[in-house]
């Protein structure tokens, strides 16, 4: 491949053919002078996107608002939670998406943006803890009972957020780095707007979205937890909790990593939480039985492997010098890591019963 400037390479990657790739889906009912493009969680609108497409360029902007607006670089930078199997951080995470989906290589020395990286600071938000909002939509939207919620409360992973000098609060899920887990660098926001009937998911402006994760202890120390669980979401992790018999919530702790797995976020899981099972908790569907392999892999081996779903509808895993393609019908994680010999008595797989996740599963019951 030849070498490409990070202008090139924006340049070779539409903002639609990005939105299409992590799941948006195009609004046939829109008007023609722009393109309108939705993601749905189920049945419920989590985003909508406006892409206005020139003769050399695209740009966008989300009806959700906080800024979320601009090229493909402030789509993907603003999305890599939605995004799996990249590298680096910040504008160097987008980079090598941009690489990946445009089939070319960067020129490293080039991967400078000229763009006003916007900065996040604890200091450009209201932090509080409007029970109101809380109960409101973890409790009505997402089934989660009260005494669950307040023991999320009572640790400090729940709270509200708006950003100043805006009043409108969100539902908040604080993100740290396992390195340095007593700092915030992120959160995670939700809500539900009723008249709308449309959900809201986003994170802060400059947060890190991609070495960061939600982590929620019920233990006294980080090295006293017994049991880790890990999924895709805090309101699943949550939800988790809610099912799981009192006794298992007992020294156990539960981690999120926002619908997205980045090896940054998991490279210190070992050493925080030393002495903890680990349960890998992600959807039941085959992007989390793909986050199971992934996650296995590093866990046992140290090692980055590389799954993804081809053109053909097939699975593609990469392990090593070795390259497997397997239908997505018959692709198991349980399967497919004992087979390989990929296992260790502290490591588990758990899926939700008769659900795509936990928070469904809840719902059913």
């Amino acid at each position: 491949m030849s070498n490409t400037t990070f202008q090139e390479l924006k340049n070779h990657v539409r903002i639609s053919d990005v939105a299409e790739y992590i799941g948006y889906r195009l609004n046939t009912g829109a008007g023609k002078k722009y393109l309108e493009y939705r993601l749905f969680n189920g049945g419920t609108k989590i985003d909508e996107i406006v892409i206005y497409t020139t003769s050399y360029s695209q740009t966008f902007f989300s009806r959700n608002g906080y800024g979320d607006k601009g090229d493909v670089v402030n789509f993907i930078l603003n999305r890599l939670h939605l995004f799996s199997g990249y590298q680096g951080i910040g504008y160097d995470a987008v980079a090598d998406i941009l690489c990946k989906l445009s089939g070319k290589q960067p020129k490293h020395e080039n991967y400078v943006v000229s763009h006003n990286e916007v900065k996040f600071s604890l200091d450009d938000y209201d932090i509080t803890c409007n029970q109101k909002v809380i109960y409101a939509y973890l409790g009505k939207i997402r089934m989660i009972d009260a005494n669950t919620i307040s023991a999320f409360i009572h640790n400090g992973s729940v709270c509200t957020v708006s950003r100043k000098p805006k009043n409108y609060a969100n539902v908040a899920f604080p993100y740290r780095v396992l390195a340095s887990p007593e700092e915030v660098v992120n959160f995670e926001l939700r809500n539900y707007n009723p008249y709308k009937k449309e959900g809201y998911k986003g994170f802060c402006s400059g947060g890190n979205k991609s070495t960061a994760c939600w982590i929620a202890s019920f233990a006294p120390q980080w090295n006293d937890v017994q049991s880790l669980y890990i999924g895709e979401s805090a309101l699943d992790m949550m939800a988790l909790y809610q099912l799981l018999p009192e006794r298992m919530r007992i020294n156990a702790a539960f981690i999120s990593l926002g619908g997205n797995l980045g090896y940054g976020q998991i490279k210190d899981i070992k050493h925080l939480f030393p002495h903890a099972v680990i349960y890998l908790a992600f959807d039941n569907d085959l992007q989390g039985q793909i986050y199971d392999v992934e996650a296995a892999y590093y866990f046992l081996k140290g090692k980055e492997p590389k799954l993804f779903k081809n053109a053909a509808g097939k699975v593609v895993v990469k392990l090593d010098n070795q390259e497997l393609t397997i239908n997505d019908s018959d692709f198991n994680s349980k399967t497919f890591l004992h087979s390989h010999g990929i296992e260790a008595e502290w490591l588990r797989i758990i899926k939700a019963q008769g659900a795509k996740d936990f928070n469904d599963m809840l719902k059913n019951k």
